[in-house]
């Protein structure tokens, strides 16, 4: 019995640890891609992907993919993104866990075709 009451306490815990995470809210600048994989950001100066969701009640992720559309030709085409919003901590997100954070955006800044002078130098990621 005493085993069973640790059991759901850790379990509880982990429950707790997990929704308790906190969202570092910014202003994000770098790369979006999208295609049958999802929806993924790369900041600038990072190799970094993370994984782009819509916030409660809101489909401003949404939005970014459908005008990401607009903007290419093919799948997976990378376009220059600069949005409001939250991202998690580093962990393990998205599908099998691939990505290192999951972003959240509240508001579209700025959308356009990928340049070389992206991130304010020569992009150097490709």
């Amino acid at each position: 019995m005493v085993a069973w009451l640790f059991a759901l306490i850790g379990l509880v815990g982990i429950s707790f640890t997990a929704i308790g995470r906190s969202l570092e809210s910014g202003t994000w600048e770098g790369h979006f891609t999208s295609g049958r994989a999802g929806r993924i950001f790369r900041p600038c100066g990072t190799r970094a992907s993370w994984w782009v969701q819509n916030p409660a009640f809101e489909e401003t992720a949404d939005e970014l993919e459908r005008r990401y559309e607009e903007l290419v030709s093919e799948p997976y085409e990378q376009i220059y993104v600069r949005f409001r919003g939250e991202a998690s901590r580093k962990g393990q997100y998205g599908p099998l866990g691939s990505y290192q954070r999951v972003v959240y955006v509240h508001e579209i800044l700025e959308i356009r075709e990928k340049r070389a002078d992206d991130c304010g130098k020569s992009d150097e990621q490709d």
